[in-house]
């Protein structure tokens, strides 16, 4: 009886007394089993204050490293048992708030740049060879954010052995025979977990060196870990090229093409007609696995085009308008290419025949603008789910071998040239469409005018490369801003191309397959580049 009117005190005073949620420090899953020694971070609406805390587990005081509003980080006692245990707050004699928790021998936890359980992990790289030792950290920031994003690590160099070194919490009583490390369906060799030397309840855990096999993995890879059985939080690895800010390389397409469509859907990419050197329109459909780095073809275009316009919606390809040879054959076809059946159709034609415009999805719609002379500034928009077109008011500067992009329910039309021909003056304008209003208004003009440019969004910002001009190709990149209506320029591209009608951007990689190397439409290339962007404008 004695007992159970204590168990019954104690169940109404944690009732009355506002929840405490503890969670560890690096994984922050909730209702996680946590482990002696390791820092966890406890929080609850009753920690209003920046100190005069302290804070008992079970009947023993544990030490904090870390206050601020809503939130305390502790470091749990280290002769904790197995088995529930519960955590209470006190600030001036006074028990504030009080949770519950379950100890187990491990509860492994890494740490993240983003102090958020998951991204990039805390830690950094060791490149070792007979030459000495270098160090890498496994993340970098975005320029003007706070965001952080795995660094590229090159582990196909060969004459470098690389290490990770993870920082973490709760792992310190796992054997190293306990731990299992993999990446991208490569395990990982593991040398060591313990305690950190110097803070209390970091644990530190090295691991490598890393196999020769991830260098022929591609993009951002989850680093699984576990130990004792006991799965950490994923965190990721970028062991191949390239990094922020920089350029490489993807597979090659398996046919040279420029003045041609691409558009991403369902995590492939697809190259549409165009043609390759000999100027003689194709009809062939390449489609790029990002995650394999491999391409196959897919079902022709009932009609080859070359600067025709596409969008991808709803699960399907839309190509729009082109021209069926290298001159003035221009159509107003729409087609629609289904990824499920590998089928195309016919859909409601274009209200003008035009080629060498741009293709945007908005809120479900397909807005098509511009197109060469005497198209230059049409404007129309397609529905599909009613099959239907309505024209719109036209664009202010008619032109033709622009960009359009859409960002936040707006068009941005960007650049372009004024004549058919690539020695035609090329233009600058930046002409924003607002479909909510039905109005044009202008942007901040782009440092160079230049057509045959190509785009994607990334990030929230505007990326634009290329081109071509009378004399060559231009290499220029330039970032538009379009929450602060403002222009960057970055480092030259290292290929310059153009005749690309859209990009593609995901898994941090802005993806630009083929293209023209030399102006004119002779010169279609298989080269396949990638940039990884290190500026945000979110």
């Amino acid at each position: 009886m004695v007992r159970y009117g204590l168990w019954l005190f104690c169940w109404v005073m944690m009732a009355q007394t506002p929840p405490l949620t503890v969670v560890s420090a690096a994984a922050y899953e909730r209702g996680g089993t946590l482990a002696p020694g390791m820092i966890a971070t406890a929080f609850s609406s009753a920690l209003t204050e920046t100190g005069g805390y302290s804070i008992a587990v079970g009947e023993t005081a544990a030490a904090i490293v870390g206050v601020s509003a809503g939130q305390i980080s502790f470091v749990l006692p280290a002769g904790l048992s197995d088995g529930s245990v519960t955590i209470s707050v006190r600030r001036g004699g006074e028990t504030v708030a009080v949770g519950s928790v379950r100890i187990g021998r491990v509860a492994p936890g890494i740490f993240t740049a983003n102090s958020s359980g998951e991204g990039a992990p805390a830690g950094f790289a060791v490149f070792a060879s007979f030459g000495g030792v270098r160090q890498v950290d496994l993340f970098e920031r975005y320029a003007g954010s706070a965001r952080f994003e795995p660094a590229a690590l090159d582990v196909g160099n060969g004459a470098e052995d690389v290490y990770l070194v993870l920082f973490g919490t709760g792992f310190r009583n796992a054997a190293v025979g306990e731990i299992r490390a993999v990446a991208g369906g490569v395990s990982i060799p593991v040398q060591a977990a313990q305690a950190h030397r110097v803070f209390a309840g970091l644990d530190q855990l090295n691991l490598g060196p890393l196999p020769q096999e991830l260098a022929g993995k591609r993009g951002q890879l989850e680093l699984a870990i576990t130990m004792a059985g006991v799965a950490a939080n994923r965190t990721l690895i970028a062991p191949t090229s390239p990094g922020l800010g920089e350029w490489g390389r993807r597979a090659e397409l398996p046919e040279a093409n420029s003045e041609m469509g691409v558009v991403g859907l369902n995590g492939k990419i697809c190259v549409i007609g165009g043609y390759p050197s000999t100027r003689v329109t194709v009809n062939v459909v390449q489609a790029y696995d990002v995650a394999a780095d491999s391409w196959t073809l897919a079902a022709p275009l009932p009609v080859g085009l070359n600067h025709l316009m596409p969008a991808a919606f709803h699960g399907k390809i839309y190509v729009i308008g082109g021209q069926t040879d290298a001159n003035a054959a221009y159509v107003n076809l729409v087609q629609e290419y289904d990824p499920v059946t590998n089928g195309w159709r016919a859909r409601a034609a274009m209200p003008t025949a035009r080629s060498a415009g741009a293709a945007v999805v908005i809120d479900g719609k397909i807005y098509v603008v511009g197109g060469r002379p005497p198209r230059g500034a049409d404007f129309a928009v397609y529905d599909p789910a009613k099959d239907e077109w309505t024209t719109l008011l036209n664009l202010p500067t008619q032109r033709n071998h622009l960009m359009a992009l859409g960002h936040e329910g707006k068009l941005y039309v960007v650049g372009g040239r004024f004549e058919g021909g690539f020695t035609s003056l090329g233009a600058d304008a930046v002409e924003i469409f607002d479909p909510k209003t039905g109005a044009w208004t202008k942007g901040a003009a782009m440092p160079k005018a230049r057509g045959g440019l190509n785009g994607v969004v990334a990030n929230g910002c505007m990326h634009f490369f290329g081109g071509e001009f009378a004399t060559g190709v231009h290499p220029d990149h330039d970032v538009y801003n379009p929450r602060t209506d403002r222009w960057t320029s970055l480092p030259h591209m290292p290929m310059p191309v153009h005749g690309v009608t859209g990009l593609h951007f995901q898994d941090g990689l802005i993806y630009l397959p083929g293209g023209g190397a030399m102006q004119g439409g002779s010169s279609g290339g298989r080269t396949h580049q990638v940039y990884r962007p290190n500026v945000s404008c979110q």
